[in-house]
């Protein structure tokens, strides 16, 4: 599954657009949106959304490492008392 060159989003294959550059780079983009972005010269660090979309990718990341902690703990209750 490629990374956008922009927004460093994993994204599907079929979705998305793959540029080849002249110097034999490969850019891949998941929307129109990070291409136009990339065109224009912008960094993606100073974009703001590219920002909230990797601190709410951080959030859920954090939030499914709790709830897999929790059924494990659960599961270990059940072994326990077993």
């Amino acid at each position: 599954m490629p990374k956008c060159s922009f927004c460093k989003k994993i994204y599907e294959f079929p979705r998305g657009l793959t540029i080849a550059l002249n110097d034999g780079n490969i850019l891949h983009f998941c929307s129109s949106k990070c291409r136009k972005n990339s065109e224009m010269g912008r960094k993606s660090q100073k974009v703001m959304w590219v920002k909230k979309m990797k601190h709410a990718e951080e959030e859920l990341l954090a939030e499914m490492k709790e709830e897999s902690e929790k059924k494990e703990e659960k599961v270990e209750k059940k072994e326990e008392k077993k």
